[in-house]
């Protein structure tokens, strides 16, 4: 809704008065600005134009314009485009996924008299649903504590953030821990140097790369979640939780698991 506004709209007398309508402002402008952006929990399209007109009628009735005309635009977002938006992720998702898998394989090929490189991508693609698995569960768990909160496209454009960068850590890990075998493999073949303690090597080297980005990471986020609006609550939320998982994911759950799996095939240390 792109308003022309005669002053600044009083936010807490707006969810006051529409607090039963189960409606929410999630985006304000200030008050050299013009757009108001109102989220209903209604996909019926005769309730939002009913709400739109209330809105209308009381928006003129406190002053805040004076008359309907005063209002530029309005659109509508319905459920067709949430199917879109929720049908575009799950393609993202999936093609994600080969990708980084065939990626990850091809990559670590050269290893493979040390290590098999299958079991890099199996645990790369599994740390990923992780990552992202925990992020949608701890928002479905937010929307359950607060119905005004919904799946919308910025819940999804969340998700597909995730995607693009929660792979990041985890490769470097996984990169240095390819350079070391190289580095070490006469040593390997030798027995005198273990696997395991190339990936603990490995982990060390990292890990303080690692807890740094994640911890500027969470600051930046932090800040957008305390002083940002419901728009950037609900979009850093799900960035919040992914750090978290990310960090302990990336060093103690992908590199370990990778070993683990190794060792339970070739049986060895």
């Amino acid at each position: 809704m792109t308003i022309m506004w005669e002053k600044k709209i009083d936010v807490v007398k707006f969810k006051n008065n529409f607090e039963k309508d189960n409606l929410v402002v999630t985006y304000l402008f200030d008050e050299w600005n013009t757009d108001l952006e109102i989220r209903s929990l209604s996909t019926n399209i005769k309730y939002t134009n009913e709400m739109l007109g209330k809105i209308k009628k009381w928006l003129k009735q406190k002053g805040y314009i004076k008359s309907p005309d005063d209002i530029i635009s309005t659109s509508f977002v319905g459920p067709t485009v949430g199917e879109y938006m929720k049908s575009a992720a799950k393609q993202a998702l999936i093609w994600w996924i080969i990708i980084m898998a065939v990626y990850i394989l091809i990559a670590f090929v050269w290893v493979r008299e040390y290590f098999q490189p299958w079991i890099f991508s199996i645990v790369t693609v599994l740390t990923l649903m992780h990552d992202v698995i925990m992020a949608a569960g701890w928002y479905g768990i937010r929307m359950h504590i607060n119905s005004l909160i919904v799946v919308d496209t910025v819940f999804v454009m969340a998700i597909l953030t995730v995607l693009g960068y929660s792979i990041n850590d985890t490769i470097i890990i996984f990169d240095r821990i390819r350079e070391n075998i190289k580095k070490y493999s006469d040593d390997v073949r030798k027995w005198t140097k273990k696997v395991y303690e190339i990936f603990d090597e490995s982990l060390y080297q990292t890990m303080r790369r690692s807890l740094l980005t994640s911890l500027s990471t969470l600051l930046v986020v932090a800040c957008m979640y305390i002083f940002g609006n419901q728009i950037f609550k609900d979009f850093s939320f799900v960035i919040l939780v992914w750090v978290i998982f990310w960090t302990y994911s990336s060093m103690f759950l992908a590199a370990p698991g990778a070993y683990w799996i190794n060792r339970f095939i070739t049986k060895k240390e």
